[in-house]
Parts: C-alpha cells; sequence; structure tokens
C-alpha cells in the first residue's frame, strides 16, 4: 500500500510536471534545447582576460528582468538536478540509446513544417526545398524520419530555421531577455516565435486531448535529456557566473542562427 501511495505521488507528479510543460511550451522549440557542450567551451573562452582582436561583436540586449530571471534561472537548475535528471537517467537505463537517438530523430522530422514555412519566409528556398526532401526521404526510407537518412546518404542538413529567427531575419532584435521556468533562456522576439511556431507544428493538430499533446511533449523532453546529461553539468563548471554566461552565450547563438 505504501509503495502504491510512493508510485502515485511520482506519477501525478510527472503528469502535472507534462501538463505545465505542455501548457507553457506548446509546440516546444524545434531545435530542442541547447547545445550545453557548446556552451561550456563558450564558457570557458568568455572567461579569459583578454578578447579576441577581430572577435564578433558581442550581443547586447537589454535585462530589467534580471532578478525575476535570476529566480526562473534557479528554478530551472533545480527542476534539472532534482527532477528531469533522475528520470532521464532511469529513462536511459530502460530504452538504448540507439533507439532514443531514433525518436529524436522522429519528433524532429514531424516539426519540418515549422522549418519548411520559416525558410520559406525568409526566402532561402533552396533551404525549404532541402526541408522538403528531407521528409520525404526520412519519412519513406528513414521510417517514419526515425533514422536520418537525407543527411547519411544524400548530405541533405536539416535547415533549422524558427519564426524568431524569420523576425530577427528582417530587423527585429531580442528586444529583452528573459527565462522561463521550463523553458529557459529566450526574448521577447523568440517568446513571440515560439508561439507562432505553435501553430506550425503538427504535434498542435494531430493530439486528440491535452494529456496526450502533455505526454508527447513530457517525454520529447526527458528523452532529449537523457542523450544530453553532462553537458549541462559541464556548462556550469566552466562559468564564473552561470545566468550570465547563459544569456550572453544564448543571445550570441540567436544572433549567429540568424545571420547564417
Amino acid at each position: 500500500m505504501k509503495a502504491a501511495k510512493e508510485i502515485s505521488k511520482v506519477i501525478s507528479a510527472f503528469l502535472l510536471f507534462a501538463f505545465v510543460v505542455s501548457s507553457g511550451s506548446m509546440a516546444w522549440s524545434p531545435k530542442g534545447s541547447l547545445n550545453f557542450r557548446s556552451l561550456a567551451l563558450a564558457a570557458e573562452e568568455s572567461n579569459e582576460e583578454e578578447p579576441e582582436p577581430f572577435s564578433t561583436e558581442r550581443q547586447v540586449v537589454s535585462d530589467p528582468l534580471e532578478s525575476m530571471n535570476r529566480t526562473f534561472f534557479k528554478f530551472n537548475d533545480k527542476l534539472y538536478f532534482w527532477f528531469l535528471k533522475p528520470v532521464a537517467q532511469v529513462y536511459g537505463k530502460v530504452l538504448p540509446q540507439g533507439f532514443r537517438v531514433d525518436l529524436r530523430n522522429a519528433y524532429h522530422n514531424i516539426l519540418m513544417p515549422v522549418r519548411l514555412v520559416n525558410t520559406t519566409l525568409q526566402g532561402k528556398f533552396k533551404g525549404a526545398g532541402i526541408e522538403l526532401l528531407r521528409f520525404g526521404i526520412n519519412s519513406t526510407i528513414g521510417v517514419v524520419g526515425m533514422i536520418d537518412v537525407a543527411a547519411k546518404d544524400f548530405n541533405l542538413d536539416s535547415q533549422d530555421e524558427d519564426f524568431g529567427q524569420t523576425m530577427g531575419f528582417y530587423g527585429m532584435k531580442p528586444i529583452v531577455y528573459v527565462v522561463w521556468p521550463f523553458l529557459g533562456p529566450s526574448s521577447l522576439r523568440d517568446t513571440i516565435g515560439l508561439g507562432a511556431d505553435t501553430f506550425l507544428s503538427p504535434i498542435t493538430y494531430i493530439s486528440p486531448d491535452i494529456f496526450t499533446s502533455a505526454g508527447i511533449k513530457a517525454g520529447t523532453m526527458v528523452n532529449s535529456t537523457s542523450l544530453r546529461i553532462g553537458e549541462y553539468e559541464d556548462f556550469k563548471k566552466s562559468a564564473l557566473d552561470p545566468y550570465v554566461s547563459m544569456r550572453d552565450i544564448y543571445l550570441q547563438n540567436r544572433a549567429s542562427e540568424i545571420q547564417h
């Protein structure tokens, strides 16, 4: 009886977490999350006393919400170490890594309309064509997108574009940096973009109810985390002030994505 109650508490906590993720992120970012391995390297470079003389100009964005942002940053940090990481570790022991990679690929494949529309809106018609080819190849030969045959055998790499990048492409600045609970670093521009991408995501329409949608999105988050355990830890060790490093590198990363 006691064990059953504990299991019930864990299930209830997971469903609550899934519901909040679903109602908060809705479509989730097409890219899933930041590459913390790259962030760790960038954080180490940012700790150097003398910057490179010909380095790219640093992206400066207003952070009037720093007090709130730091609170949410700490919340997300605790969420990762106290909940998401333990769940992802158990999940990783149940499912082999190869299958988890297949699931990640399949989810990425489903989000093709987000990338297709945004490459088109930016006038990157070659990229839009690549996305269509990738979807056709991976959905058939690649077994509903579980195997990225397009990249492996045809050198057709994913064109990772979202509406936040599209607005940036046409000159809209990040305006204000913001950290959202569960979602992590963002900006006013990218928050608007995330909402727009929600309407382009097939997940929004194929989920029969909010609980199924919540399960898909929470499961995707756990699956992605299980493949990247250790990266966030390395990032924190490399940063003098993790909040500042996360903010600066996130903004630089987004600026670089828009330029390319």
